[in-house]
């Protein structure tokens, strides 16, 4: 019984659950069956259901976390390996991790369900609910995920989904420039993230967590090498969080429907 609430089993399935609810009303638009104001009913249920699923698993492990002790950096398996460079599919349950979890699933059940009314009747509802939980899978990936090579498809995932929420207007002018402007100026912070995995990688030898935040490596590592991957990381959280002088950006991305710049810029990704 206990091994069936191991967090090891678990912890993958909550960002998996958001995008699952995005494929299913992505195939329910292309089958048909879930189109127009007939179908906003099964995309509220499919949305909310799965963001709530993944909050309450997400409790349950917290609850876990609280109780007992285990280990907090979780090796689900192998991704890629092409010696020596390997990067694994694991996540973060420790203290920080677990905290930001929760968090992004929980504004992210509250904007869904904003949401339900304030885009009710829209042509493009399921369009909407369909990009909006791709963001919360991706976030709620970016925030679990054990380490920068998979933090990257999260990182990816969120850059699309708010590229086309912010042109979720596609026929006005202004929502296409704005939504390219934004994604133009986010590579800057993908050069940043890729950078950063690349250092670490050639100086530290492995691009887990606990090993880039100590390790007998790093203690071997001239501060020029140490600055490096700092200045790598921290490029790419400036660039994401529009920080200056990345900032530009922000103001332009509020082209989207009110509950996508909430969660994006008000609350969460910055």
């Amino acid at each position: 019984m206990n091994q069936l609430f191991a967090p090891e089993l678990w912890i993958g399935v909550v960002p998996l659950l958001p995008l699952l609810a995005a494929f299913w009303i992505a195939v329910g638009q292309v089958g048909g069956w879930n189109r127009g104001e007939s179908g906003e009913r099964e995309t509220r249920q499919v949305t909310t259901v799965t963001t709530a699923l993944a909050l309450l698993l997400l409790l349950v492990i917290d609850m876990r976390a609280l109780l007992t002790d285990f280990e907090s950096q979780i090796v689900v398996a192998q991704w890629l390996v092409s010696s020596p460079f390997r990067i694994l599919l694991s996540f973060t349950a420790d203290t920080l991790g677990l905290l930001m979890g929760t968090l992004v699933a929980t504004i992210s059940l509250i904007t869904l369900r904003f949401s339900v009314n304030y885009l009710h009747r829209e042509v493009g509802y399921q369009r909407f609910f369909m990009l909006l939980s791709l963001f919360t899978s991706a976030m709620l990936l970016i925030v679990l995920a054990g380490n920068p090579g998979l933090l990257f498809v999260g990182w990816e995932m969120a850059g699309i989904s708010s590229y086309l929420l912010i042109a979720y207007n596609y026929s006005r002018e202004p929502a296409t420039k704005n939504a390219t402007y934004a994604l133009v100026a986010n590579r800057l912070g993908d050069a940043g993230l890729l950078a950063g995995i690349f250092f670490a990688t050639l100086w530290v030898g492995s691009i887990e967590w606990p090993d880039l935040l100590q390790s007998e490596a790093l203690e071997q590592l001239s501060g020029l090498h140490l600055g490096l991957i700092g200045a790598a990381f921290l490029l790419a959280a400036f660039v994401k969080s529009a920080q200056v002088p990345f900032s530009p950006w922000i103001s332009r991305a509020l082209e989207g429907p009110t509950p996508s710049s909430a969660i994006f810029y008000g609350s969460l990704m910055v």
